[in-house]
């Protein structure tokens, strides 16, 4: 039997790569974590405690040679996922951090699979429309624009997996932490939204986080080595209407009822209606509308490599409303 093949997970702390911790592979695979300082309870390898942002992700000379010797993959998960940060903040760890990737499995003789955004089909040349400059997530999609233009570049042998907005578990709804649709979905659900920004016909596109994990799992099994593949429900995924109902029954669960608040036309809405409540509303009634105008950016309906996913990795098919309700559930039981 050959040995394993040994991969660097970066961002093992992170959501996806603890997801990635979690997915089976029969032994077929070494996974070394590779963490900054927070704790990664679903290792079964020491934790490497390195910093991507700096050079020989700041380690010595000895021990970075005898990493680079060891290691046949690298999943390139680490990233600053926050939205509404300046560039600056963002260039650290997702570009100069991608560069040091690239630097390192160079030496190392390995290959790149890269975990980027749906989102950066809103700023490709083919995009259905151009994304205004104070988009609050513009500043983090150009950062993994220009990661995936390194790896381009680079000459490496390199997949990049392009996720839409992560939930938890497709079945138990399990997430090392909570993300920006549980939050919203509970504000939603407590019923502070006045209203909830919509650009025409676009679609509620959640993926579970295993399900990402298992497509990054099953390509390192079968070595494959290029493509880009858009991790996402396209025309498949919930409408805006479905998504609340959904948050509706949620609701009832927990012997509450929920109003949905009424929809409107983001490309018609006021400014003013926004930037006039409190910070909090103000923030998420943004992020709803920054996130709708990205869609909408890239066509309304987001790509979707899913068919292809499913056909080549053996992905079996998830419900996305069934897995976001689970997730739902998980955050209301484990996320307060």
């Amino acid at each position: 039997m050959s040995r394993p093949r040994t991969v660097l997970l970066t961002g093992a702390s992170g959501v996806v790569g603890r997801a990635i911790l979690r997915e089976e592979h029969a032994g077929r695979l070494r996974i070394i974590p590779a963490a900054r300082s927070a704790p990664v309870p679903e290792a079964t390898e020491p934790v490497l405690h390195c910093d991507v942002s700096r050079e020989r992700f700041g380690l010595d000379r000895e021990d970075y040679r005898a990493l680079a010797a060891d290691v046949d993959v690298v999943i390139h998960s680490a990233g600053l996922t926050e939205w509404g940060l300046p560039a600056e903040r963002y260039r650290p760890v997702n570009i100069d951090g991608t560069r040091h990737v690239i630097d390192f499995a160079e030496q190392a003789g390995a290959t790149v699979h890269f975990v980027s955004t749906e989102f950066v089909a809103a700023l490709l040349p083919d995009a259905a429309g151009t994304l205004s400059d104070g988009n609050i997530c513009r500043n983090y999609i150009e950062s993994k624009r220009r990661a995936e233009v390194l790896l381009e570049e680079s000459g490496l042998p390199h997949l990049v997996f392009r996720p839409t907005n992560l939930i938890g578990h497709a079945t138990t709804g399990w997430t090392s932490r909570g993300q920006i649709v549980q939050q919203m979905s509970d504000w939603l659900r407590r019923g502070r939204a006045p209203f909830v920004p919509v650009y025409p016909g676009i679609r509620m596109d959640f993926v579970a986080q295993d399900l990402l994990a298992r497509a990054i799992v099953r390509a390192i099994e079968l070595d494959d080595d290029q493509g880009t593949f858009y991790v996402s429900y396209g025309p498949e995924a919930m409408d805006v209407e479905a998504c609340l109902r959904t948050l509706a029954k949620h609701a009832a669960g927990l012997g509450r009822t929920f109003t949905a608040p009424p929809l409107r036309d983001a490309r018609a809405l006021d400014p003013a209606e926004i930037t006039g409540r409190d910070p909090m509303t103000r923030m998420y009634l943004a992020v709803l509308r920054d996130v709708g105008e990205v869609t909408w950016c890239s066509g309304g309906v987001l790509p979707t490599s899913l068919p292809e996913l499913r056909e080549r990795y053996g992905l079996t098919a998830i419900d996305d409303t069934a897995a976001y309700a689970a997730s739902l559930a998980y955050a209301a039981e484990h996320l307060g």
